[in-house]
């Protein structure tokens, strides 16, 4: 094996232990933020990490045994998970989380109006009051609630917070557009690196067994 041949062969089996880890992370993240995103999506996650984890065994054997069949099988698998990330990122929304979130806040607003303390929990959250401002608590014939002051102490008016909740859910995901981006790219990127060094190999070890065959 030739000093090059092996600086491939060790860095793609590396790749391949950090695709596996990277697979059980997205199952991980689809798992503990199934509450925080549509319910399609968190399984769409999951699914994406389950497909990363298996692969990345294809990956791993085929660079330990040397097998062109395992390695052929495995450029194959991340072809088409390629092509899969590309049109995720062409078709997906680039503020899931966002909406998501002030979807809730909306439906906890709406119950709020029926049942009263059913915003506490987000106004705590995000330091806000009401859906818009804290004038929809005065709207509604009500006076704001502990939770939308600082330490819940309403006594000092300088503690209330004016700020509605859904600029405030805005605010908070202000750059998730950003960061999907990122995520995204990187995904790709790392999928096409390891595909193209999965190549680069399966053709050695090809070309190699054709010419033991002489």
């Amino acid at each position: 094996m030739g000093c090059a041949t092996g600086t491939i062969k060790y860095s793609l089996f590396l790749l391949n232990m950090l695709w596996a880890i990277l697979g059980i992370l997205v199952i991980l993240l689809g798992g503990l933020g199934w509450g925080a995103m549509p319910q399609s999506y968190a399984v769409g996650i999951i699914c994406l990490g389950g497909v990363i984890l298996l692969i990345s065994f294809f990956g791993c054997f085929g660079t330990i045994r040397e097998s062109t069949r395992l390695l052929w099988t495995y450029a194959i698998c991340l072809l088409v998970l390629l092509v899969l990330i590309v049109v995720f990122i062409c078709l997906s929304s680039r503020d899931v989380f966002k909406r998501y979130a002030m979807e809730g806040v909306e439906a906890q607003w709406r119950k709020e109006l029926m049942q009263p303390g059913s915003m506490d929990t987000v106004q705590m959250v995000y330091a806000c009051c009401g859906l818009n401002s804290a004038e929809d608590y005065i709207r509604i014939a009500r006076a704001p609630p502990a939770s939308c002051c600082n330490d819940g102490n309403c006594i000092n008016p300088l503690n209330l917070h004016l700020t509605g909740c859904l600029p405030k859910v805005e605010e908070a995901f202000v750059d998730e557009a950003i960061l999907t981006t990122y995520y995204e790219y990187g995904l790709l990127g790392f999928d096409f690196l390891i595909l193209l060094l999965t190549v680069i190999l399966a053709i050695h070890y090809q070309n190699r067994k054709r010419r033991f065959s002489y």
